[in-house]
């Protein structure tokens, strides 16, 4: 239950009625209310004062081209970080076609290098988003490399994966060689349980981990873990059609995925992670 002390101290007065409701694997999550207005709190035993500041700035972002909770106060108190959101009434109406055709807008929002300002999470792994001109480097070098490194740390890592990454990487640099890629607004972890729908059954953006990359990414993780029906995808690629032959790399976006599930859950997506890397 919410302590007295994270009560008192949140930025919202006459709080009442706090319920803890499904947040995720590594947050707290409260339904509160301040006078007759709902709110949904995100509390983080962190490691980092600022471990909300790059989901509410991809929120803000992604709210100019997208439905995404509006971001009401993040701080911290005491040795938690806290994120207060807008509350949006869940419905049982699924608008798979408009999700499609705002994913497609989301990905029109672009920059000139890949990345982003500053440096996010993937659950509670830190990411890398330092700056770079060229996808290959940065999805090798900057998504890929420390995720390697979290890996050998755990004893996930051995020779043989090894060999196959730097097979893996020399295949995909040189695919991208002489290919140009738009540095699309990607909202990072696009997966079923990161994407509601109101009661009018339009489509609502959470839980992002943004950066500006290849917009294949975000379609790779839809496909990773299933949810998403034929409407999203047609409504996608009449909004914002994808390159040809986008479906058979896949598995080199879902790699990253893959190796963030392997490094938090184990060994059990090892296989997926090896499949991934032969592809």
């Amino acid at each position: 239950m919410l302590s007295k002390q994270i009560i008192t101290q949140l930025p919202l007065k006459s709080i009442h009625d706090v319920q803890s409701v499904p947040g995720g694997d590594i947050n707290d999550a409260y339904s509160i209310y301040s006078g007759d207005r709902r709110y949904f709190l995100k509390l983080h035993k962190h490691t980092d004062n600022n471990f909300f500041t790059s989901e509410a700035t991809g929120l803000e972002l992604l709210r100019k081209a997208a439905r995404t909770p509006k971001v009401i106060h993040k701080g911290v108190i005491g040795a938690q970080d806290y994120l207060i959101l807008e509350w949006i009434a869940k419905g049982t109406r699924r608008n798979e076609a408009k999700l499609g055709r705002v994913l497609a807008h989301v990905h029109r929002q672009t920059d000139t290098r890949f990345g982003f300002a500053f440096n996010s999470y993937a659950g509670q792994l830190p990411q890398d988003n330092r700056r770079e001109k060229d996808w290959a480097t940065f999805y090798l070098e900057r998504k890929l490399g420390p995720l390697i490194g979290y890996a050998e740390a755990r004893g996930y890592w051995n020779v043989t994966r090894q060999q196959a990454f730097e097979r893996f990487g020399e295949r995909f640099s040189q695919t991208y060689k002489n290919r140009t890629v738009t540095p699309s607004l990607l909202h990072g972890d696009l997966w079923g349980g990161n994407i509601m729908y109101d009661r009018n059954g339009d489509p609502v953006l959470i839980d992002p981990s943004v950066f500006y990359g290849n917009r294949e990414m975000d379609l790779a993780m839809t496909l990773l873990f299933g949810g998403f029906g034929s409407e999203f995808y047609q409504a996608y690629q009449e909004a914002y059609p994808l390159e040809e032959g986008w479906q058979a790399r896949v598995p080199w976006y879902q790699l990253y995925y893959l190796l963030c599930h392997l490094i938090m859950f184990g060994e059990g997506y090892g296989a997926a992670v090896d499949r991934a890397l032969r592809s």
